[in-house]
């Protein structure tokens, strides 16, 4: 039995049963511009990738889901299923002390990724899961990458501001605060010039 999670322009996410547990199906779609040949490599390429940095990830002490399974001939990636609520879905809907620890935990997660050169490329609340016992699990890591800069760490911040100022609004402020606190905490000195960076891109972005 498949139960689709969600639909994206890359990939769609099911939920399946398989050996009496939850597991999640990642397929990664075609795309019917590209050569078949080259799409097929494209698309191996970044499953290969994803299921890498999954494994890193959690090596460097950040929950992931653990892959269980992959076919690169049908393009699909078997994980686990985590069960619990989107980040997105719970900011608004927590008392606020609960949200500051989440927002805390989130920017301890991010700059343990940093720490261990790694950025994940697309840190939205989308993609944290909050599971029962209040902890946090990261995913979708197909645009993570290895060997990170200043430069892309500050990228991942800034994709953070930005997604909290369009989704999360009204407690963009506070969210950001608690988040970058978490932040500083597990990244240290090397915090400050990568601060500094996310705020040079944001510069970019409103006079480009």
């Amino acid at each position: 039995m498949k139960q689709i999670l969600a639909r994206g322009a890359e990939s769609i996410i099911y939920k399946i049963e398989q050996w009496g547990q939850s597991y999640v199906l990642k397929w990664r779609q075609s795309k019917p511009y590209l050569l078949n040949k080259i799409d097929s490599q494209l698309r191996k390429a970044r499953i290969n990738r994803e299921c890498k940095m999954l494994t890193i990830s959690r090596t460097l002490g950040v929950r992931t889901p653990a892959v269980h399974f992959v076919d690169l001939y049908n393009h699909t990636i078997m994980m686990d299923f985590i069960e619990g609520t989107q980040f997105k879905q719970l900011a608004g809907q927590i008392p606020m002390s609960e949200l500051v620890s989440l927002c805390h935990n989130f920017g301890q997660l991010i700059a343990l990724l940093h720490n261990g050169n790694v950025v994940h490329g697309d840190p939205t609340t989308s993609n944290v899961i909050v599971d029962g016992n209040a902890k946090l699990w990261l995913i979708d890591f197909g645009l993570s990458e290895m060997n990170a800069t200043l430069e892309t760490k500050g990228v991942d911040l800034h994709l953070i501001q930005r997604v909290l100022e369009t989704t999360h609004w009204d407690l963009q402020e506070t969210m950001l605060e608690a988040t970058l606190e978490g932040y500083i905490e597990v990244q240290g000195d090397s915090a400050e010039s990568i601060l500094s960076r996310m705020k040079e891109i944001r510069e970019r972005g409103r006079y480009s």
